[in-house]
């Protein structure tokens, strides 16, 4: 299961962004290309004409030192990202990204589901939902909120799941239990990216890649309605002690406690994550 949950993580909330990311970058430094300039002592020599002094001090007083940004790529998982950043200094800057992700099932869960054997997890109907802070300082090469930068990064992240666990007890009879579970993240890392102006109040922000080192900690649980036999109570602390086992490379601390009526699940795990291929469409003040 938590195996799964990483693929999951990496492909459908990364790599399906990437086609449409590379294009826009294109075409956005091919703009950015077509609005070059030199600066000669005093001077501005823009495409078509020269300006002088008057010109560059008044763009660098009149530019906004607010933006907030909704990242556009993350709307088609159904998460709702916002970020605000303020220019510190010529070249500093820090942002605050926060992030909610409605309840839904995975894309492309079926698919996934014929490589498991376990038929008592119905993995197709899995939802997951769930909220991220990130706090972040950038250093841009150019000018704050301007070009490319270098951002180092705090996360706290935490994911909810749900999923229903079928099963037939002693008397024959098939019963359902829902299992749901929380991974509570944190850690932090270091991405790249590049914010574009457009216009006076309009900018765009492209997450280009990252990377980040989390720490996570697993909470399972599941209640149960119907009383559990001690046979039906030995065949899932059996099924466990042989999870733990497959498992033991990816989750550390992992402990379970089975009674008649309750299941729970606790461990923990470090692992290395990806960040990137974000497209924010912000509002400059």
């Amino acid at each position: 299961m938590l195996r799964i949950w990483y693929i999951f993580e990496f492909n459908f909330f990364f790599m399906k962004q990437l086609v449409f990311f590379v294009a826009l970058m294109f075409s956005m430094n091919h703009l950015d290309a077509q609005r070059h300039y030199v600066e000669d002592g005093r001077f501005r020599i823009m495409g078509g004409g020269i300006s002088g002094e008057f010109a560059s001090n008044n763009e660098e007083n009149t530019d906004k030192m607010n933006v907030i940004k909704l990242n556009l790529s993350s709307l088609s998982n159904k998460t709702i990202s916002l970020q605000y950043e303020r220019a510190l200094s010529k070249k500093f800057s820090f942002a605050l990204q926060g992030r909610y992700s409605i309840e839904s099932t995975l894309p492309a869960i079926d698919q996934f589901s014929s490589f498991i054997d376990d038929t008592a997890m119905v993995f197709k109907n899995l939802k997951i939902s769930g909220w991220a802070i990130t706090p972040e300082f950038r250093f841009y090469f150019r000018r704050a909120l301007k070009g490319f930068y270098v951002a180092p990064y705090f996360r706290i992240r935490n994911t909810d799941i749900s999923f229903p666990i079928n099963y037939t007890d002693d008397n024959n009879k098939a019963q359902n239990i829902t299992t749901k579970g929380s991974f509570l993240s944190y850690g932090g890392g270091l991405m790249i990216g590049q914010h574009f102006k457009i216009g006076n109040r309009i900018s765009l922000d492209i997450f280009i890649v990252g990377t980040h080192y989390m720490s996570t900690a697993i909470d399972i649980s599941s209640n149960s309605s119907v009383t559990l036999s001690v046979n039906d109570q030995q065949d899932v602390r059996d099924f466990l002690a042989t999870t733990q086992v497959s498992i033991a490379n990816l989750v550390k601390n992992f402990k379970y406690e089975v009674t008649a009526n309750k299941l729970t699940v606790q461990g923990s795990m470090n692992g290395v994550g990806i960040r990137g291929g974000g497209v924010n469409l912000g509002f400059r003040f």
